[in-house]
């Protein structure tokens, strides 16, 4: 009689230490390098996990993601806008943009950007991006754009860095593909140079 009771312990020990091995493996969870996993729910506060392995507690916890990797967004000012010396232009360029991942940005990026798509988050910081785009070309000439498009990106990058920083992302980079005129100076402006350096050479 005391066998079959240690037996039917031991049996009930293996089932409960099996159940509790098969709850935990149903929490595992594993970060990719380009997505935050952030824990919460048990505990004040959230364990974020990007890379790394861990586990969240079932009922208790919720894991909700972030996407940290970098971000290509167009940036187009959509119609032409008048620049310094009042003639129109119509611009398209490139941001490459990221989630800054330390603690303070981190905890911004979750205010805004928790859970979205690639495409969703694209759309909540292309706004901004084309703003400050359209308002730097107003600062400057037809001719400095077309001169040193680098020194016109990094502006609009510079503008709008201020406005990402309250969203927790940076801009890597900010690079003009296209510029064009509502009456083809540029086009003009680029004969005159040919002009001018074959009559230089």
């Amino acid at each position: 009689m005391e066998f079959v009771f240690e037996h039917a312990t031991m049996i009930a020990v293996i089932a409960v230490v099996v159940i509790i091995l098969a709850i935990l493996a149903s929490g595992y969870v594993k970060a990719p390098p380009d997505t935050a996993f952030i824990i919460s729910g048990f505990k004040k506060g959230q364990r974020i996990l990007i890379g790394k392995a861990g586990i969240k507690i079932p009922f208790l916890e919720r894991v909700d993601k972030l996407i940290v990797r970098q971000i290509s967004i167009d940036i187009k000012s959509e119609g032409y806008i008048p620049t310094q010396d009042f003639i129109g232009v119509d611009v398209d360029a490139v941001a490459k943009v990221r989630v800054m991942t330390d603690p303070e940005g981190i905890q911004l990026a979750m205010k805004n950007f928790l859970n979205m798509t690639e495409d969703d988050f694209n759309r909540a910081i292309v706004d901004s991006l084309q703003g400050n785009m359209r308002e730097i070309i107003g600062t400057i000439t037809l001719k400095e754009i077309c001169n040193d498009r680098k020194k016109f990106g990094d502006e609009v990058q510079s503008k709008a860095q201020t406005d990402m920083n309250a969203l927790g992302i940076q801009i890597i980079s900010c690079n003009i593909q296209r510029v064009t005129d509502e009456n083809s100076l540029i086009n003009s402006l680029g004969q005159d140079n040919m002009s001018k350096i074959q009559k230089d050479a």
